[in-house]
């Protein structure tokens, strides 16, 4: 009787650490974050679809260079606010998460705000300086910036918050009004690169109301520490936002520098072509606010061995999906492109092989990734992109002048796998070291109060 006692508490203690049961808490929750990443998922896809039947290449390479700075401000978001708050906020609970919220939501603003003013700045000198292409869009991109970033903080929060219905609802919102724009856009005859680019914009200052109200309990005006919530961010997110920055830099600078030393045309083909392979980004974007949490989770209360089991099953569930999915698309490129774009692309369907191998090495060291964020040793990752990074400037330039787009794509798998031998051995060597204090107990809540997170 006592071995049975003793094993329901452990069991108990496994599924308060991890967040709930996984057979029906942790199922809905993650069945919830895929619907919300599918939903943004499908609303880029349909919207990419559409934009490269419509426009011409260069005008559609135009978007695709307008959403990956949009990617790019992005990780600075990531590092400075999203990634603390999915850590540090899944261990607070009651009004301790509010006040961390509320006072994280003021950083955000002016994160947002000084980005968008940054942006503005450096169209308007490329513009006085000649440059009628890239000038013109790095400016429109100001409107974009301000608000795109509120409204992505407002659906990230339900995240640590254990309400990912309400992140759906929002995501489903926005996504919905870029589409409509954007089809308007289509109807007067003024569609161009930058209108989707403003669809995006439009879509999400219409879910910011929503977002606001929807998370109306949280909202604190009192005691809000904005020192101490940057210096927790801060503290936990430099070496994030170092390695955010250097993986944008490191896998979606390539199609910038082909637009750069090829023409904005071979970055509008990049985009296309990618289009088949994003479905996995839905997957990998998906776990990573539903896991990392939990992950952090798993180690805090339980220790390395409940922290490496989290991430075995998530992959062993997903590994056989993905990688049938990626060899699919590779068989069946030229069919698909010429579906989708008609004979535009299909010139491309060779550059599918090294997308999906791009993708799978993606894959791979996603939970690596993702183990060492939640034992708060984030430096590796920092240094894996750092060095893809050199190798982008150094050998991946010569692939492009070499190979044009292809020599892009040819990039992107060198950096993956230099990505994926340092933060894998980085990770074999601290999952198995010796357990020490975890440090994150100064934040943890009471006895007894409820652990939000997904």
């Amino acid at each position: 009787m006592a071995g049975s006692r003793n094993l329901g508490g452990a069991r108990a203690r496994v599924v308060r650490a991890t967040g709930g049961p996984v057979s029906r808490q942790g199922a809905r929750d993650w069945l919830l974050a895929a619907a919300d990443q599918g939903l943004i998922s499908l609303s880029n896809f349909l919207a990419g679809i559409y934009l490269a039947r419509m426009l011409d290449p260069t005008q559609f390479g135009v978007y695709a260079v307008g959403f990956l700075l949009l990617h790019g401000i992005g990780a600075v978001q990531e590092g400075l606010i999203l990634q603390p708050m999915s850590t540090l906020g899944a261990m607070l609970a009651g009004p301790r998460f509010g006040r961390y919220l509320s006072a994280t939501a003021v950083l955000q603003l002016l994160e947002a705000a000084a980005s968008a003013l940054a942006v503005a700045i450096g169209g308007w000198i490329l513009t006085r300086l000649g440059n009628d292409t890239a000038g013109p869009t790095l400016f429109g991109l100001w409107f974009v910036f301000l608000v795109w970033q509120p409204q992505e903080y407002l659906r990230r929060l339900f995240y640590p918050a254990r309400r990912i219905q309400d992140a759906v609802v929002n995501t489903a919102v926005a996504s919905t009004l870029r589409l409509a724009v954007l089809v308007w856009y289509g109807s007067r005859g003024s569609l161009s690169g930058m209108a989707g680019m403003h669809a995006i914009a439009w879509g999400a200052l219409a879910a910011i109301p929503l977002g606001l109200w929807q998370a109306r309990r949280h909202w604190q005006r009192r005691a809000l520490d904005l020192r101490g919530a940057w210096q927790e961010n801060w503290r936990f997110g430099r070496w994030v936002l170092g390695g955010q920055l250097a993986a944008w830099v490191s896998l979606e600078v390539y199609p910038i520098l082909a637009a750069g030393l090829v023409n904005f045309a071979a970055a509008g083909a990049y985009r296309a072509v990618q289009t088949l392979v994003a479905p996995v980004h839905v997957v990998i974007a998906a776990l990573d606010p539903f896991l990392t949490p939990r992950a952090s989770r798993a180690e805090a209360h339980l220790g390395r061995l409940a922290l490496r089991r989290t991430l075995r099953r998530a992959f062993i569930f997903l590994v056989a999906p993905v990688l049938g999915y990626l060899l699919l698309v590779t068989l069946a490129a030229p069919a698909l492109l010429q579906l989708l774009f008609g004979d535009k692309y299909l010139g491309y369907a060779p550059m599918v092989t090294l997308f999906a191998l791009q993708y799978g090495l993606w894959f791979t060291y996603f939970p690596f990734q993702v183990g060492l964020k939640a034992l708060r040793r984030t430096r590796p990752i920092f240094i894996a992109h750092g060095l893809a990074i050199l190798a982008m400037f150094s050998l991946g330039i010569v692939l492009i002048r070499a190979f044009g787009v292809y020599g892009a794509t040819l990039g992107q798998v060198l950096n993956a796998l230099i990505a994926l031998t340092v933060i894998g051995l980085a990770w074999r060597q601290a999952s198995r070291e010796e357990e020490m204090p975890s440090g994150i107990e100064a934040i943890e809540p009471l006895s007894g109060e409820h652990v939000p997170g997904p």
